[in-house]
Order: structure tokens, then sequence, then C-alpha cells
């Protein structure tokens, strides 16, 4: 199969379905078998988020998110491949810091949201710090497994064969240990977008959470519905991205096959 058609069917087999689901929607508005005032049509969505999109609402939201989003990221992933390498190559620091992480990582991050805006105040600070809180332990703990999982016979291996220091650590524990570090940044993305949401609907006064809340106050519950699937969709789109970056950095694993 030539690669254009190849794309074109990848494309229609991941999107047949939700735009079925789509079109059967709107249908189901104009036949009246679904009340619009609660449940608005798709085309509805999507002129609202065109008036938005061009009066720069849309793009100012969303611009504001996303910063707040890779500020969240950078920093938990940071903290949480740091500490998963500490935790798992040295024994004192595991044993120092272990039952500590299990502790704190228990507490959804959303009980502290009260401490993050008496700590920091009101504004990007505090949504920074919620998104960190969240995407730091599924890092932490994966960077953790994946190092603990590094077989010892490549090791051996590698030292038999002059392999040391940063050479062993950098060429052997830490490329063994990246498919699992990788597998906590997926799942760290769409926790982050989650309390980026979160953050926006309770101490900042910009994004697309604030719209989100603002949208619900006055009861625009299309504005709502379209902004729940705008921030969908970034998520679907952070995922995507991560998962070419997967794909690249694992270009040496035969069983990735598609992202």
């Amino acid at each position: 199969m030539k690669p254009v058609l190849r794309t074109a069917w990848n494309i229609l087999a991941r999107w047949w379905f939700p735009l079925l689901l789509v079109v059967l929607w709107e249908l189901a508005i104009k036949a009246g078998m679904l009340d619009h005032t609660f449940f608005p049509a798709p085309s509805s969505l999507i002129a609202v988020a065109w008036e938005d999109l061009a009066s720069g609402r849309l793009v100012k939201d969303s611009i504001a998110s996303i910063e707040r989003l890779i500020a969240g990221m950078t920093i938990g992933v940071i903290l949480g491949v740091g500490l998963g390498l500490a935790m798992a190559l040295w024994k004192p620091i595991d044993m120092m810091l272990g039952s500590l992480v299990q502790i704190i990582r228990a507490i959804p991050p959303i009980t502290w949201i009260g401490f993050s805006i008496l700590w920091f105040g009101l504004g990007d600070k505090p949504a920074i710090f919620l998104i960190v809180l969240g995407v730091v332990f599924p890092i932490l703990l994966n960077t953790y497994a994946g190092v603990k999982q590094v077989d010892q016979i490549y090791l051996r291996a590698a030292y038999n064969l002059g392999a040391r220091g940063w050479m062993l650590f950098k060429d052997v524990i830490l490329a063994a240990a990246l498919p699992s570090v990788l597998t906590g940044l997926r799942v760290a993305v769409g926790l982050g977008w989650i309390l980026v949401v979160v953050g926006e609907l309770i101490a900042v006064p910009s994004g697309l959470g604030n719209t989100l809340m603002r949208a619900q106050d006055y009861a625009h519950v299309d504005r709502m519905l379209a902004y729940m699937l705008v921030i969908g969709l970034f998520g679907y789109l952070s995922d995507i991205l991560v998962m070419r970056l997967t794909r690249y950095l694992l270009r040496w694993q035969s069983g990735i096959e598609h992202a």
C-alpha cells in the first residue's frame, strides 16, 4: 500500500467511529430526541468555538493553559526522574524517602488546593504547584521501577567490556530504564491536563479551565461543552507528541510499530 493511501486509511480507521457519533448526535438534536438546551448540537459547539477563536479568547486561553502545563511538567519530570534514579541507585536514599513518597502520593493533588493558595496566592504558581504534585509521582515510580528491572546480565556484560561510571549509567542503566520512564511521562501528561483545569477553576484568572468555570456560572452550556472538548483534544494531541517522542527515543526497539 502506498504511503499516502496507508496514511489516509490509518486516519479513517482512527476517526470513523468518533465522526459517526458526532453525526448521530447532530441528527438526534435535529430530530428532537435530545434537548439542545442541556445538550447542544455539535454545530452549536463549533459556532461557539469559532466565535472565541475569532475574538482571540480561545487562543489566549489555550496559550495560558499550555504554558502552565509545560512549566509544571518540566519541574515534575526533573524531580521525578532525579528522585527515581537516586532512590533506585542508592539504598539509603530509598530507605529515607520511600515511605514519605508513598504517603504523599496517596493524597489526591486536589486536596492541596487550599494550601497552594495559602502558600502561593492567586495566579500561576498554585496551578503549577498542583501540576507538579500530580505528575511527579508517576514519573518517579516508573523511573524507579525501570532502573530496578535492569537485568544484571547487561550490567555484567557492559562492565566486562570496560564500561564504567557515566558510560555504564548512560548506555546501560538509563537506556534500559527509558521505556518505563516514557510510560510514566505518558501517564503524567494526561494527569497534567486534568490538574491544569483544576488549578484554573480555582486560583487562576485565565486559561481554558477559567473560561469553562465562567461559562458554568452563566449557564452557557454550549461554551462549557465546547471547551471540554477543546481540552480533550489538547490532551489527545499531547499524547500523540509523547508517543512520537517514544518512537524516536526507542527506535532501537523493534516492537514499537505505531503511535
